[in-house]
């Protein structure tokens, strides 16, 4: 497991030493061709809806209705807490 993670690490350095040379020589060359930007379009700026109020009312105050919340975690990840979560109520 460690020389696993020895090559990843050392795979990542190597990379990052290889691409920023790269990167540098590629904004020193000069640009062939001189192109002239677009003008930005305006563009009214817009609220996002945090939430729609339903129209009912608990303890005097309006009830809103929120948008979905996808939460996603690797099956890795979910077996290593729930492995956790059992260590500790066996304690």
């Amino acid at each position: 497991m460690q020389a696993t993670n020895r090559i990843r690490i050392a795979a990542a350095v190597l990379s990052v030493v290889i691409a920023a040379p790269l990167m540098g020589a590629v904004d020193k060359t000069p640009a062939k061709s001189t192109s002239v930007p677009a003008p930005a379009a305006r563009s009214e700026a817009v609220t996002p809806v945090v939430g729609v109020a339903t129209g009912e009312f608990q303890n005097g105050v309006p009830v809103y209705r929120l948008p979905a919340v996808a939460v996603t975690e690797t099956r890795s990840h979910a077996l290593a807490r729930i492995a956790r979560e059992d260590a500790l109520a066996m304690k």
